[in-house]
Protein backbone atom coordinates (compact mmCIF):
# COMPACT_ATOMS: atom_id res chain seq x y z
CA UNK A 1 0.00 0.00 0.00
CA UNK A 2 2.95 2.34 0.48
CA UNK A 3 3.00 2.74 -3.32
CA UNK A 4 -0.67 3.73 -3.56
CA UNK A 5 -2.09 7.23 -3.29
CA UNK A 6 -4.36 6.13 -0.45
CA UNK A 7 -1.43 5.39 1.87
CA UNK A 8 -0.60 9.08 2.25
CA UNK A 9 -4.05 9.71 3.73
CA UNK A 10 -3.63 7.17 6.54
CA UNK A 11 -2.97 8.22 10.11
CA UNK A 12 0.11 6.95 11.94
CA UNK A 13 -2.08 4.53 13.89
CA UNK A 14 -3.61 3.18 10.68
CA UNK A 15 -0.18 2.75 9.08
CA UNK A 16 1.00 0.86 12.14
CA UNK A 17 -1.97 -1.50 11.97
CA UNK A 18 -1.47 -2.09 8.25
CA UNK A 19 2.19 -2.89 8.78
CA UNK A 20 1.32 -5.31 11.59
CA UNK A 21 -0.96 -7.18 9.19
CA UNK A 22 1.70 -7.08 6.49
CA UNK A 23 4.23 -8.50 8.94
CA UNK A 24 1.97 -11.47 9.71
CA UNK A 25 1.49 -12.07 5.99
CA UNK A 26 5.25 -11.88 5.39
CA UNK A 27 5.75 -14.58 8.02
CA UNK A 28 3.11 -16.69 6.26
CA UNK A 29 4.98 -16.32 2.98
CA UNK A 30 8.17 -17.66 4.54
CA UNK A 31 6.47 -20.64 6.17
CA UNK A 32 4.45 -21.49 3.05
CA UNK A 33 7.46 -21.33 0.76
CA UNK A 34 9.69 -23.36 3.08
CA UNK A 35 7.06 -26.03 3.79
CA UNK A 36 5.46 -26.31 0.33
CA UNK A 37 8.51 -25.94 -1.93
CA UNK A 38 11.90 -26.13 -0.21
CA UNK A 39 11.05 -29.13 1.98
CA UNK A 40 10.36 -31.50 -0.93
CA UNK A 41 13.10 -30.15 -3.21
CA UNK A 42 15.77 -30.49 -0.51
CA UNK A 43 14.61 -33.89 0.75
CA UNK A 44 14.70 -35.31 -2.78
CA UNK A 45 18.09 -33.89 -3.70
CA UNK A 46 19.64 -34.86 -0.36
CA UNK A 47 19.11 -38.50 -1.41
CA UNK A 48 20.86 -37.97 -4.77
CA UNK A 49 24.33 -39.62 -4.59
CA UNK A 50 25.50 -37.78 -7.69
CA UNK A 51 25.56 -34.52 -5.69
CA UNK A 52 28.37 -35.78 -3.45
CA UNK A 53 29.26 -33.41 -0.59
CA UNK A 54 26.41 -31.08 -1.55
CA UNK A 55 23.87 -33.74 -0.56
CA UNK A 56 25.06 -33.56 3.05
CA UNK A 57 24.76 -29.78 3.01
CA UNK A 58 21.22 -30.13 1.69
CA UNK A 59 20.26 -32.32 4.64
CA UNK A 60 21.42 -29.55 6.96
CA UNK A 61 19.60 -27.04 4.73
CA UNK A 62 16.35 -28.99 5.11
CA UNK A 63 16.67 -29.22 8.89
CA UNK A 64 17.24 -25.49 9.15
CA UNK A 65 14.24 -24.74 6.92
CA UNK A 66 12.04 -26.87 9.16
CA UNK A 67 13.30 -24.96 12.19
CA UNK A 68 12.55 -21.66 10.44
CA UNK A 69 9.02 -22.80 9.61
CA UNK A 70 8.27 -23.61 13.26
CA UNK A 71 9.90 -20.37 14.40
CA UNK A 72 7.74 -18.14 12.19
CA UNK A 73 4.58 -20.13 12.91
CA UNK A 74 5.15 -19.75 16.64
CA UNK A 75 5.71 -16.01 16.21
CA UNK A 76 2.38 -15.63 14.40
CA UNK A 77 0.61 -17.72 17.06
CA UNK A 78 1.98 -15.46 19.79
CA UNK A 79 1.05 -12.26 18.00
CA UNK A 80 -2.39 -13.25 16.63
CA UNK A 81 -3.67 -16.38 18.41
CA UNK A 82 -7.23 -15.72 17.21
CA UNK A 83 -6.02 -16.45 13.65
CA UNK A 84 -3.18 -18.92 14.14
CA UNK A 85 -4.02 -21.02 17.20
CA UNK A 86 -5.53 -23.79 15.06
CA UNK A 87 -4.16 -23.11 11.58
CA UNK A 88 -0.93 -21.94 9.97
CA UNK A 89 -2.34 -19.53 7.38
CA UNK A 90 -4.89 -16.75 7.48
CA UNK A 91 -4.11 -14.80 4.30
CA UNK A 92 -2.63 -17.55 2.11
CA UNK A 93 -5.21 -20.04 0.83
CA UNK A 94 -4.22 -22.66 -1.70
CA UNK A 95 -6.90 -24.81 -3.41
CA UNK A 96 -6.51 -28.50 -2.65
CA UNK A 97 -5.88 -29.43 -6.28
CA UNK A 98 -3.15 -26.80 -6.63
CA UNK A 99 -1.52 -27.94 -3.40
CA UNK A 100 -1.43 -31.54 -4.64
CA UNK A 101 0.08 -30.49 -7.97
CA UNK A 102 2.76 -28.43 -6.21
CA UNK A 103 3.48 -31.30 -3.84
CA UNK A 104 4.02 -33.69 -6.75
CA UNK A 105 6.12 -31.31 -8.87
CA UNK A 106 8.50 -30.28 -6.08
CA UNK A 107 9.43 -33.92 -5.52
CA UNK A 108 11.05 -33.96 -9.00
CA UNK A 109 13.57 -31.07 -8.93
CA UNK A 110 15.69 -32.47 -11.77
CA UNK A 111 12.63 -32.46 -14.00
CA UNK A 112 11.55 -29.05 -12.65
CA UNK A 113 14.75 -27.14 -11.76
CA UNK A 114 12.66 -23.93 -11.88
CA UNK A 115 11.98 -24.54 -8.17
CA UNK A 116 15.65 -23.96 -7.40
CA UNK A 117 15.42 -20.57 -9.14
CA UNK A 118 12.37 -19.86 -6.99
CA UNK A 119 14.25 -20.86 -3.84
CA UNK A 120 17.17 -18.58 -4.71
CA UNK A 121 14.91 -15.66 -5.62
CA UNK A 122 12.80 -15.85 -2.46
CA UNK A 123 15.64 -16.62 -0.06
CA UNK A 124 17.83 -13.83 -1.34
CA UNK A 125 14.83 -11.51 -0.98
CA UNK A 126 14.15 -12.69 2.58
CA UNK A 127 17.86 -12.20 3.34
CA UNK A 128 17.52 -8.57 2.28
CA UNK A 129 14.40 -8.02 4.38
CA UNK A 130 15.90 -9.64 7.47
CA UNK A 131 18.87 -7.29 7.20
CA UNK A 132 16.55 -4.31 6.81
CA UNK A 133 14.49 -5.40 9.83
CA UNK A 134 17.64 -5.64 11.95
CA UNK A 135 18.82 -2.25 10.66
CA UNK A 136 15.57 -0.69 11.93
CA UNK A 137 15.44 -2.70 15.14
CA UNK A 138 14.87 0.31 17.41
CA UNK A 139 11.36 0.87 16.06
CA UNK A 140 10.19 -2.75 15.72
CA UNK A 141 8.78 -5.46 17.95
CA UNK A 142 11.60 -7.35 19.73
CA UNK A 143 10.01 -10.76 19.01
CA UNK A 144 10.16 -10.05 15.27
CA UNK A 145 13.75 -8.87 15.62
CA UNK A 146 14.79 -12.09 17.40
CA UNK A 147 13.19 -14.36 14.80
CA UNK A 148 14.65 -12.50 11.82
CA UNK A 149 18.09 -12.43 13.43
CA UNK A 150 18.01 -16.21 13.77
CA UNK A 151 16.68 -16.53 10.20
CA UNK A 152 19.45 -14.33 8.81
CA UNK A 153 22.16 -16.44 10.42
CA UNK A 154 21.22 -19.43 8.23
CA UNK A 155 20.09 -17.76 5.01
CA UNK A 156 23.57 -16.76 3.84
CA UNK A 157 24.54 -20.42 3.49
CA UNK A 158 21.16 -21.23 1.94
CA UNK A 159 21.68 -18.74 -0.88
CA UNK A 160 25.14 -20.18 -1.57
CA UNK A 161 23.78 -23.74 -1.68
CA UNK A 162 20.98 -22.64 -4.01
CA UNK A 163 23.59 -21.29 -6.40
CA UNK A 164 25.55 -24.54 -6.25
CA UNK A 165 22.35 -26.43 -7.09
CA UNK A 166 21.74 -24.21 -10.10
CA UNK A 167 25.28 -24.92 -11.29
CA UNK A 168 24.41 -28.60 -11.18
CA UNK A 169 20.76 -28.77 -12.22
CA UNK A 170 20.27 -25.80 -14.54
CA UNK A 171 23.63 -25.54 -16.24
CA UNK A 172 23.61 -29.24 -17.14
CA UNK A 173 19.97 -29.39 -18.28
CA UNK A 174 19.19 -29.60 -21.98
CA UNK A 175 18.19 -26.37 -23.64
CA UNK A 176 14.58 -27.42 -24.29
CA UNK A 177 14.15 -28.27 -20.61
CA UNK A 178 15.60 -24.92 -19.55
CA UNK A 179 13.26 -23.10 -21.91
CA UNK A 180 10.18 -24.97 -20.64
CA UNK A 181 11.17 -24.44 -17.02
CA UNK A 182 12.02 -20.79 -17.61
CA UNK A 183 8.57 -20.21 -19.09
CA UNK A 184 6.85 -21.99 -16.20
CA UNK A 185 8.97 -20.14 -13.65
CA UNK A 186 8.19 -16.75 -15.17
CA UNK A 187 4.46 -17.52 -15.17
CA UNK A 188 4.61 -18.66 -11.55
CA UNK A 189 6.42 -15.53 -10.37
CA UNK A 190 4.05 -13.20 -12.25
CA UNK A 191 0.99 -15.06 -11.00
CA UNK A 192 1.90 -15.64 -7.36
CA UNK A 193 4.94 -13.58 -6.32
CA UNK A 194 4.69 -10.25 -8.15
CA UNK A 195 1.65 -8.00 -8.67
CA UNK A 196 -0.72 -7.93 -5.66
CA UNK A 197 -3.28 -10.73 -5.89
CA UNK A 198 -5.09 -13.15 -3.63
CA UNK A 199 -3.33 -13.17 -0.23
CA UNK A 200 -1.90 -9.66 -0.57
CA UNK A 201 -5.35 -8.34 -1.42
CA UNK A 202 -6.72 -10.16 1.64
CA UNK A 203 -4.29 -8.21 3.82
CA UNK A 204 -5.74 -4.95 2.52
CA UNK A 205 -9.29 -6.30 2.74
CA UNK A 206 -8.67 -7.06 6.39
CA UNK A 207 -7.46 -3.52 6.90
CA UNK A 208 -9.76 -1.53 4.63
CA UNK A 209 -13.11 -3.27 4.26
CA UNK A 210 -14.85 0.11 3.93
CA UNK A 211 -12.29 1.72 1.59
CA UNK A 212 -12.67 0.01 -1.82
CA UNK A 213 -10.59 2.70 -3.56
CA UNK A 214 -7.51 1.25 -1.86
CA UNK A 215 -8.13 -2.12 -3.46
CA UNK A 216 -8.40 -0.57 -6.93
CA UNK A 217 -5.09 1.22 -6.40
CA UNK A 218 -3.49 -1.96 -5.11
CA UNK A 219 -4.51 -4.00 -8.15
CA UNK A 220 -2.93 -1.39 -10.44
CA UNK A 221 0.52 -1.81 -8.87
CA UNK A 222 1.55 -4.56 -11.28
CA UNK A 223 2.42 -1.80 -13.77
CA UNK A 224 4.21 0.43 -11.24
CA UNK A 225 8.00 0.24 -11.71
CA UNK A 226 8.71 1.61 -8.24
CA UNK A 227 6.61 -1.12 -6.70
CA UNK A 228 8.23 -3.85 -8.82
CA UNK A 229 11.66 -2.56 -7.84
CA UNK A 230 10.62 -2.82 -4.19
CA UNK A 231 10.16 -6.57 -4.66
CA UNK A 232 13.13 -7.75 -6.72
CA UNK A 233 15.60 -4.95 -7.45
CA UNK A 234 19.30 -5.59 -8.07
CA UNK A 235 19.96 -4.17 -4.62
CA UNK A 236 17.76 -6.86 -3.08
CA UNK A 237 18.47 -9.96 -5.18
CA UNK A 238 21.70 -9.14 -7.06
CA UNK A 239 22.97 -12.69 -7.33
CA UNK A 240 19.71 -14.11 -8.66
CA UNK A 241 19.37 -11.41 -11.32
CA UNK A 242 23.05 -11.65 -12.27
CA UNK A 243 22.60 -15.37 -12.87
CA UNK A 244 19.45 -14.79 -14.90
CA UNK A 245 21.35 -12.27 -17.05
CA UNK A 246 23.59 -15.11 -18.19
CA UNK A 247 20.74 -17.19 -19.62
CA UNK A 248 18.85 -16.08 -22.78
CA UNK A 249 15.60 -17.67 -21.60
CA UNK A 250 15.36 -14.94 -18.91
CA UNK A 251 16.40 -12.01 -21.11
CA UNK A 252 13.13 -10.03 -21.10
CA UNK A 253 11.90 -11.36 -17.77
CA UNK A 254 14.67 -9.69 -15.73
CA UNK A 255 13.43 -6.21 -16.65
CA UNK A 256 9.83 -7.14 -15.91
CA UNK A 257 10.76 -8.65 -12.58
CA UNK A 258 13.00 -5.85 -11.32
CA UNK A 259 11.19 -2.80 -12.71
CA UNK A 260 14.17 -1.91 -14.95
CA UNK A 261 13.87 -0.59 -18.47
CA UNK A 262 14.11 -3.55 -20.89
Amino acid sequence: MFYTEGYTALTDRQRLRYNQLQGLYFNEQITFFESAVARNVLATLARDPSLGRLAEALRQFGEEEQRHTEMFRELNRRVAPHWYAHRHFHFIRVPRASARLLEAATKHPRLFPMFVWLMLLQEERSLYYSREILRHHDGLDPDFIAVHRAHLADEVDHVRWDEELLDELWAHARRWRRRVNAGAFQWMVREFFHAPKRAQVRVVEEFARERPELLRQLRALGQDKRYRASLYSRKMVPRTLARMDAWPEFRTFVAQLSGEEP
